[in-house]
């Protein structure tokens, strides 16, 4: 049974809110709403982003809230989807004896309108709207990353090779998952043996493969997916650990106004603490005790300075430390 009984241009500017003469316009006029920027990726290239505005934009978010986000997508599909992340992408693969990861080559240029125009048809929108909706959501013959329903089309297109994947895991025991281009199988070391039939099935569906970003990780050797640890729990990396403490280290250190106006941070303890609940929860207790200590020093009395600079004054760097500590309550007699 299709989702949709969508047929006429006059049905479709009625789901999407504009008229039909509003449509023809911003796909008539659609390259001048879209802006392009780079930004590196973690092996120096550069990702152009094509981000839609104005009209476009408005429409781009309409398709997705009323047509793609109801959609329900299989369960081995992870990346843009409502609820799951890269941590439950990487979550069924702890602890396997050998976890084998692919990348997909240009992932978003690989879906081309046609496709799309597929995909749309398939949900149960005419060869008239389907390419409409074609036309509105792609640029240059291809998903534009960066637009807010490429990552939707592009699960879409990849749902033949999610069928295929997990009907192989099934049938002999291994576990599939896939978080937008990312795609990892893990099981026995059977599954060693099923390399180059999954590197197939993928170049059968029009997909190509990045053979730098293929893997074979046993469980003798760190093992990851989409960036997390998996040998025996879902970790960080001891690079990312490391990264975010040496963060923290340098926001206690600011001031407090400048601890106020840098959000990443925040963001950092919240994806560490999703991820690694015990480091997390002890990095942000640090980062409060610095701000309410920072506090606490700005309401110290004068007589209370006065003792702090006595104590600069005659006591040893070690001796001093002691001192302080004794002073504020943290050394237990």
């Amino acid at each position: 049974m299709k989702l949709f009984e969508i047929t006429t241009k006059s049905q479709l500017s009625k789901l999407l809110a504009v008229t039909p003469a509003e449509l023809d316009e911003v796909i008539a006029k659609r390259g001048k709403y879209y802006h392009s920027h780079s930004i590196p990726k973690p092996d120096g290239s550069l990702r152009v982003l094509r981000v839609p505005g104005g009209s476009l934009r408005l429409l781009h978010d309409k398709i997705k809230r009323h047509i793609l986000d109801e959609i329900k997508l299989l369960d081995c599909v992870h990346g843009g989807v409502i609820g799951r992340s890269v941590v439950t992408n990487a979550q069924p693969h702890v602890r396997k004896a050998v976890v084998f990861t692919l990348d997909i080559k240009d992932f978003f240029p690989s879906v081309d309108p046609k496709t799309v125009q597929t995909i749309f048809e398939v949900l149960g929108f005419s060869s008239e709207t389907s390419n409409l909706l074609a036309q509105i959501t792609t640029w240059n013959q291809e998903l534009p990353q960066g637009a807010p329903c490429s990552t939707g089309l592009a699960n879409l297109a990849m749902t033949r090779i999610d069928i295929r994947l997990s009907t192989l895991a099934k049938r002999y025991g291994f576990t599939y998952t896939r978080y937008v281009d990312d795609l990892t199988l893990s099981g026995s070391t059977r599954l060693l043996g099923f390399r180059r039939l999954i590197g197939r099935i993928i170049q059968e569906e029009g997909f190509q493969i990045r053979p730098e970003k293929t893997q074979t990780m046993h469980s003798g050797m760190r093992q990851t997916v989409t960036k997390l640890i998996v040998n025996q729990k879902i970790n960080l990396t001891r690079e990312k650990r490391k990264q975010i403490r040496q963060e923290v280290i340098e926001f206690s250190a600011r001031t407090r106004h400048q601890r106020r106006n840098d959000k990443s941070i925040l963001g950092q303890l919240s994806w560490l603490s999703s991820v690694n609940s015990d480091l997390g929860f002890r990095l942000r207790k640090r980062a409060r005790l610095v701000t309410k200590n920072a506090k606490m020093r700005r309401r110290i009395p004068n007589s209370a300075k006065q003792r702090s600079t006595s104590v600069r004054r005659v006591a040893s760097p070690a001796m001093r430390s002691i001192l302080y500590e004794a002073r504020d309550g943290q050394v237990s007699c």
